[in-house]
């Protein structure tokens, strides 16, 4: 089978590989699309060798086409997407339904082969069934839980105002879900006019470019003593910094975005959490109880009653044949881009 391996930093081939076979309690799928994750791109810009040995991808939809022994449920010919994270289901964390600190976890397409391939061994578990939408559209359900596992720790937001720093495709998928909860004032922070652009058109009411104004004098002529909830998904160091600054008092900060660098708060800007009775919510993966959660049939349903429209996130598309130049969209960033997806 065809499949995409790192060759290097920023260099992907496509290579030969003989197609898996699927064993016991697992589907064998073929892929027909897989969305580039934001982890994938640090990936293969990353300067570790680890990466030139797995194929990546880990957002995907297909079609199974061999079922292994003990597998019920599901058949030959269903459509299906699949939760990436295979916990150990023994320690006490995942005794408690919390996936997403289980310690011994595998995963498809960073410690197993990914979805960069034309054929993908899943545990028969992690299956969730796409109904009708179309095959790019069921890649973006592993984004869409990514956003829906913080929100669904809050309370109420109806009537409330969010605030959503970085404007790329979980932004835009938190824009939709937030808008369809019924916020009030949804503001969106990215240094992209042209992604603020495509914020305005998922929902955004307020736009802000922080390279051109202060996120913090935007919110404070804008809102009213601040935002309700902070969702922080760029992982940029500035905008960690104005989530804490454009919280209102006992507001909640959503840490979903990934810091590549070091982070440098003032005193009196980490003493503000305290001062300001802040909550700082961590958010890592998407999981709940049961297995694999909540989080993604709520994704499918969205979707599927139109409250996310994932279709404008998707601004480029290539086979897997030209999965170097999808990367190279990326890398060269000359264009807007949101969802980089590879068919098969």
């Amino acid at each position: 089978m065809k499949a995409a391996l790192r060759n290097g930093i920023k260099k992907v081939d496509v290579i030969e590989m003989e197609k898996p076979e699927p064993q016991a309690n697992e589907v064998l799928i073929a892929v027909k699309s897989c969305g580039i994750c934001g982890s994938d791109i640090v990936r293969i810009q990353e300067d570790n060798p680890k990466w030139d040995k797995i194929v990546l991808g880990h957002e995907f939809a297909g079609e199974i086409v061999a079922v292994g022994e003990g597998v019920e449920g599901w058949n030959v010919g269903d459509r299906a997407s699949a939760a990436p994270l295979m916990p150990c289901m023994k320690c006490d964390k995942c005794a408690q339904g919390n996936y997403s600190l289980c310690k011994s976890y595998s995963f498809i397409g960073s410690r197993v082969q990914g979805a960069f391939g034309e054929f993908l061994r899943v545990p028969a578990r992690n299956l969730v069934a796409i109904g009708d939408l179309s095959y790019d559209q069921a890649a973006f359900i592993e984004p869409i839980t990514v956003c829906l596992h913080p929100i669904l720790r809050l309370e109420n937001l109806l009537g409330k105002d969010v605030v959503v720093t970085g404007a790329g495709t979980i932004g835009l998928l938190a824009i939709q879900i937030f808008k369809a909860m019924g916020c009030r004032e949804i503001v969106a922070s990215d240094i992209s006019d042209g992604k603020l652009e495509m914020a305005r058109a998922m929902g955004a009411t307020i736009v802000c470019n922080p390279m051109k104004e202060p996120l913090e004098e935007v919110c404070e002529r804008e809102l009213e003593d601040g935002a309700h909830v902070v969702f922080e998904s760029s992982g940029a160091a500035p905008a960690k910094i104005s989530a804490i600054n454009v919280a209102k008092g006992r507001g909640k900060i959503l840490l979903v975005g990934t810091s590549h660098a070091p982070i440098t708060f003032t005193g009196p800007e980490f003493e503000r959490i305290s001062r300001q009775e802040l909550e700082v919510i961590g958010s890592w993966m998407n999981y709940s109880a049961p297995f694999p959660g909540a989080e993604w049939t709520t994704a499918v349903w969205m979707m599927e009653a139109g409250l996310i429209n994932v279709d404008p996130l998707k601004t480029h598309t290539f086979p897997i044949e030209q999965i170097q130049d999808a990367y190279d969209v990326i890398y060269k960033n000359e264009e807007l881009w949101a969802k980089v997806m590879i068919n098969f």
